[in-house]
């Protein structure tokens, strides 16, 4: 479009010359031609005086022969239609008229192209006038004025042609200008969104050799422009596939487009990755040439679907988990409960006493396990609160399970840096307290003899480019790292530390192998994420948790069960699990309140049409009937402000949080302890 406008522009520039140059041209003959008849006429005129003059001495001695001989002369030399010659008195001394017109004069002269001019002049003879000569003169002007006409058209003619030639000249030199620079502008556009994708994209001739490559593939391959000549598309290949990229570039040889192909590159350093190609072969005419090639380095896909398969595997896990936790949390219930209704009962010096705390206790060990499983399929069920790990990491140090850790490991140095101005977080401390217990237990085992462990904090800031491997928002973060001098972890067990029971320990004397996947779990609860460096002199891991503004609030001291007894408040059990009506109406009797026990959300809607409970015991899972919170939803459509805990052996999952927006007090989870039991209920009851 852009070529035709300029082709137009310039055939309308042209005719405005040529209507310019037509102007000129007639301007210059009419000028020309006015000059050349002002000529002509003056030497017509003097011709005819110096014709005068020659008659004048034959017209004084009357000697008509010689007049009649010139003027027959100069009627024929001068195109004259007549000439006469009269006497001083006005009398006719000699007359002739030339034979008429014939062929193009004649033609002119019917077409008054050939005028008749009068002419008359005086003739004298020793300075006295004594006669006079008059004739009429063809003018044969538009002979020379033709002439000139065409003389001057074809100057013009010659003069328009050159201009022209000059011009298209111009022109073509401006085309081929702009074609250039847009062949250039072209290349340029073709090489800058070549560099700018994200895949690498080459040439090869025949051979494989590399004739074109973008940048990326210079920076993938780490190679300068200078070295193309010297590569080798099939050397970029790691060995042992380099005959199936000879059998496909054959192919493509023979004209066959390539599909999507997988193939490992690597480098001239020896680093290797995944990469796709989808070749074509470029064609020279009908010859192929070369072989045209994308590369995709999918090394970031492999890893996403490495994370893929290892979520798939831990959801499937967690599945299993889960279920066996719910169940495992009724079975201990008993275990954990009984005994606390039996000690509750024993005299102060019974020796059953110190039996009935160990089998509790066993409950709770083996509660904490179950725990773990739950974080692992279901996340932590605890509410978060705001903690600064600095203090978090001092309770631990001084509680007995690191007491205990330090008797079983006596060579070990241990040592904090904790920095002082380490952010608050958001989080549970208990479970950030079984991070900690389960890193710093692995690195104290993971240690032969003698070593250090290392117990530190800082903040980091994180950017926008910074670690997105691992998943960080940009932001600010609170960072507590577990350092071991033991020898590292093995490059193929580090893609597998975070899996459920993947472990190098002996199961079932020093770890269940949940340990890592717990500390995975809590830390993406916490929107956070644990990072790992190893080498052959140590490992560390730091946990990032995002930092908190807010203010820590000071933890409200227990009052113990004898501050938590009840006053007789009705308190509504809804609980399809015979042994678990049995065990919380029994510890709620024991706190003194007023117990009435059922089996389902139906039965529990039932009674509280006619009937009224200060509180709900509420369980969420309850089959084949409507779960927890469709029950507290009827329920509230009758006592709108009916108070109500929820207590389940599954975690905190989106269920239990919507009835606590719906306006549950609390959640416990079981199996719960008496006074865990008591703590919530009375809370409940404020």
């Amino acid at each position: 479009m852009g070529r035709n406008k300029k082709k137009i522009q310039f055939l309308f520039s042209s005719w405005k010359q040529f209507a310019l140059g037509c102007c000129i041209f007639f301007i210059l003959f009419a000028a020309l031609s006015f000059s050349y008849a002002r000529q002509h006429s003056a030497r017509d005129i003097k011709h005819f005086k110096n014709h005068s003059t020659i008659l004048s001495h034959d017209l004084w001695a009357l000697n008509s022969f010689g007049v009649k001989s010139y003027l027959q002369l100069a009627i024929q030399a001068n195109h004259y239609k007549n000439l006469k010659v009269t006497l001083e008195d006005g009398s006719l001394f000699f007359q002739i008229v030339s034979p008429p017109l014939s062929g193009l004069d004649k033609l002119l002269y019917e077409l008054h192209l050939l005028p008749i001019n009068k002419l008359s002049t005086d003739i004298f003879s020793h300075g006295k006038r004594i006669g006079t000569l008059t004739g009429e003169h063809y003018s044969h002007i538009i002979y020379p004025l033709v002439n000139i006409f065409f003389s001057l058209l074809l100057i013009f003619l010659t003069a328009i042609l050159v201009h022209n030639l000059l011009n298209n000249h111009k022109f073509l030199e401006q085309l081929v200008h702009e074609r250039t620079q847009k062949y250039r502008e072209s290349e340029r556009r073709f090489h800058d969104l070549v560099n700018l994708l994200p895949e690498m994209v080459v040439e090869t001739d025949t051979q494989g050799n590399l004739t074109y490559a973008n940048e990326l593939f210079f920076k993938q391959f780490k190679n300068s422009n200078s070295s193309l000549n010297d590569l080798n598309f099939l050397k970029c290949m790691v060995p042992e596939q380099r005959e199936q990229g000879k059998k496909s570039f054959a192919a493509l040889l023979q004209g066959k487009e390539q599909n999507l192909e997988e193939f490992t590159a690597q480098t001239r350093d020896g680093k290797m990755f995944p990469v796709l190609v989808r070749s074509a072969p470029i064609y020279s005419g009908d010859l192929i040439s070369g072989v045209r090639s994308v590369i995709i380095d999918i090394t970031e896909r492999c890893s996403l679907e490495e994370q893929l398969r290892k979520a798939q595997r831990m959801e499937i896990i967690g599945m299993m988990a889960g279920g066996v936790a719910h169940d495992l949390n009724n079975i201990l219930s008993g275990v954990i409960n009984y005994p606390e209704l039996i000690l509750m009962k024993l005299p102060g010096d019974s020796e059953l006493r110190s039996h009935v705390k160990a089998i509790k206790k066993t409950g709770l060990r083996a509660a904490e396990v179950v725990a773990d499983l739950l974080t692992v399929s279901k996340g932590i069920t605890a509410d978060k609160t705001v903690a600064n790990p600095n203090t978090l990491i001092r309770e631990y140090l001084e509680s007995p399970e690191f007491l205990q850790l330090q008797s079983l490991f006596p060579k070990l140095e241990w040592q904090t840096t904790l920095d002082p101005a380490a952010a608050n977080i958001s989080c549970s401390p208990i479970h950030v307290k079984k991070c900690l217990m389960n890193l710093i237990n692995n690195a104290a085992e993971a240690i032969p003899d003698t070593g250090q462990i290392t117990i530190s904090t800082k903040n980091r800031q994180i950017e926008d480019q910074e670690n997105h491997y691992a998943g960080l928002a940009p932001g600010s973060y609170a960072v507590v790292s577990v350092s071991d001098t033991a020898p590292g972890i093995a490059r193929p067990d580090l893609d597998h530390i975070f899996e459920p029971f993947y472990t190098k320990k002996t199961m079932g004397r020093s770890g269940t192998g949940l340990g890592l996947t717990v500390v995975w779990n809590t830390m993406q609860d916490h929107r956070g994420t644990v990072l790992v460096n190893s080498t052959e002199h140590g490992t560390t891991f730091s946990l990032y948790f995002p930092s908190s503004s807010r203010e820590i609030i000071p933890h409200k001291p227990t009052a113990g069960v004898e501050g938590l007894m009840g006053n007789g408040e009705k308190i509504l059990v809804i609980d399809d699990n015979p042994q678990q009506q049995d065990i919380a109406q029994q510890l709620l009797t024991s706190l003194k309140y007023s117990v009435t026990v059922v089996s389902s959300g139906e039965e529990a809607v039932n009674y509280l049409r006619t009937r009224f409970a200060h509180l709900l015991l509420l369980d969420m899972l309850m089959p084949p009937g409507i779960n927890g919170l469709q029950t507290y939803s009827q329920i509230l459509a009758i006592h709108p402000k009916q108070k109500a805990v929820i207590a389940s052996g599954f975690s905190a999952d989106s269920e239990v949080k919507k009835t606590l927006q719906l306006g549950a007090a609390g959640f416990i989870k079981k199996p719960y302890t008496l006074e865990q039991l008591g703590q919530i209920i009375h809370d409940a009851l404020q």
